[in-house]
């Protein structure tokens, strides 16, 4: 018994030695097509489906099933996306966005909506859950480790609720 106990032990204190911190999930950049400096679709995908989207917000969701649908994401009014960087995390879609003139907004939306089951609609607003304004960024890249979002080493941004926690 008293081997069994020993050997739990040194598995137990063997597995906390090499343990690691969880790996920060990396935003990807979203495809763009049309011309570079000002692409006219955006383009990725993701468990949920596959996105479609104009530099206007609109555009089109198509399910792994073939199913299509409109979506529109509008964040702010007549906002041209100029780049669009996007991360799957607990069936939501998170898009860090570059808005011409109006710098980038961090954007938790839902990709699927218990409605949308059955019947799609043309068009239909994409659910936001939040948006966060961010102002101009020069080239940081955004992770998400744990429970903040992490845009270059200077701000951290919760990912329930889109609170700014810390901006140097």
């Amino acid at each position: 018994m008293k081997n069994l106990l020993v050997v739990c032990l040194i598995l137990t204190f063997a597995t906390l030695c090499f343990a690691q911190e969880p790996k920060p999930e990396l935003f990807m950049p979203a495809e763009e097509v049309g011309v570079p400096q000002t692409p006219s679709l955006f383009q990725w995908s993701t468990s949920g489906g596959r996105y479609i989207l104009r530099n206007d917000g609109l555009g089109e969701f198509t399910s792994p099933e073939g199913q299509r649908r409109g979506v529109l994401v509008r964040i702010v009014p007549k906002g041209r996306f100029e780049r669009i960087y996007y991360l799957e995390h607990e069936r939501d879609l998170f898009l860090l966005c570059k808005i011409r003139e109006h710098g980038f907004y961090l954007v938790r939306m839902e990709q699927k909506r218990p409605e949308d089951r059955g019947r799609l609609p043309s068009v239909k607003p994409a659910k936001i859950r939040w948006s966060t304004p961010l102002g101009n960024l020069s080239g940081e890249d955004p992770s998400l480790e744990g429970d903040v979002i992490r845009v270059g080493k200077s701000i951290e941004i919760s990912k329930a609720d889109g609170r700014v926690l810390r901006r140097d």
